[in-house]
């Protein structure tokens, strides 16, 4: 069994097609065709059926799918550790992080990554958390940073890089701005403007809504923090979103913090590796200068960086 028809197996699955297929592994469509025969003629099992344009995969195609999935990731993880052997003169780390820490917490540790390991490039990818944790269980990025859910998993090791305070903001001539009492209650009643369903932060603040009794009239749903903070400014309905991304718009008078007695909603943002699997030596060292800058206790398996010619240590070379 050949690797690389594990591999077309993969990208035929994520792509959908053939054509697709080829173009990700930059070979022709025969070529997939092919090997993808190969493997079902080894196997001795359909894994897949054709109706029409559309793929759809078998019982036995799924289970052999799974496998090459892992494989690829041992491939990948392979190859990071064989690198390493070359020490940190160059390499890449792929990173996953929420829009909110792109903006306010890595800047500074990006900036003495760069000064200190200039040979190693820093793949970033911003999205919403769940993604995130996503590309990560796949291997698709080494470290991520995101909200952590309330509840712990055991697939992932989470170090915790800061707690920030959400808020509920409206625009500065807001009705509910006039009322003295009941703030609480009437969050229920005017139009919200919420992250999308499934994200962590929505389900934090839902939560913490529910056990007061209050459900929102979500009217929209957004992922980016700096649209949903535009829209409330506007006018077109309440939010509540993370303190240090719209202190600014408050102090300048396009927001207004919604003052609620007994409301208080906090969102924990973590660095995450995936736990099991091997951590490159430029992704430990990006896990220490993390430490360093923002003062982070890191755990010692995922602050020993590897050393050019074998073994962990807290240096580099």
């Amino acid at each position: 069994m050949e690797l690389r028809s594990l591999k077309y197996l993969v990208s035929l699955a994520d792509s959908g097609s053939f054509t697709a297929a080829a173009r990700e592994r930059f070979v022709t469509q025969p070529a997939v065709s092919i090997q993808l025969r190969k493997l079902r003629e080894e196997l001795g099992v359909p894994l897949y059926e054709m109706s029409g344009r559309e793929i759809r995969f078998t019982e036995a195609g799924w289970r052999v799918l799974d496998y090459a999935r892992r494989m690829e990731d041992l491939e990948r993880q392979m190859l990071r550790e064989l690198d390493d052997l070359e020490g940190l003169q160059r390499g890449v780390i792929s990173l996953g992080t929420i829009d909110a820490a792109s903006i306010y917490v890595l800047p500074p540790v990006f900036s003495a990554f760069r000064d200190r390991y200039p040979g190693v490039e820093l793949r970033i990818e911003v999205s919403s958390t769940l993604p995130l944790l996503a590309g990560l269980e796949s291997g698709r990025f080494e470290l991520i940073v995101g909200t952590l859910p309330e509840e712990e998993s055991g697939g992932y090791d989470a170090v915790e890089v800061l707690r920030e305070r959400l808020v509920p903001v409206a625009p500065p001539d807001h009705p509910l701005l006039r009322r003295r009492r009941g703030r609480l209650r009437a969050l229920g009643d005017y139009p919200f403007i919420s992250f999308h369903r499934g994200s962590v932060t929505r389900r934090l603040v839902e939560d913490a809504l529910r056990e007061r009794g209050v459900a929102l009239n979500v009217s929209m749903e957004i992922d980016s923090q700096e649209a949903i903070r535009n829209l409330v400014a506007s006018g077109l309905g309440l939010s509540i979103l993370p303190l240090p991304t719209v202190r600014d718009e408050i102090e300048r008078g396009r927001l207004a913090e919604i003052p609620v007695r007994g409301l208080r909603i906090e969102r924990r943002i973590g660095l995450m590796s995936r736990r099991g699997r091997y951590l490159p030596s430029p992704a430990r060292a990006f896990l220490r200068i993390a430490g360093e800058v923002l003062g982070l206790e890191l755990p010692a398996r995922l602050a020993a960086v590897r050393q050019a010619g074998g073994g962990y240590g807290k240096e580099d070379r």
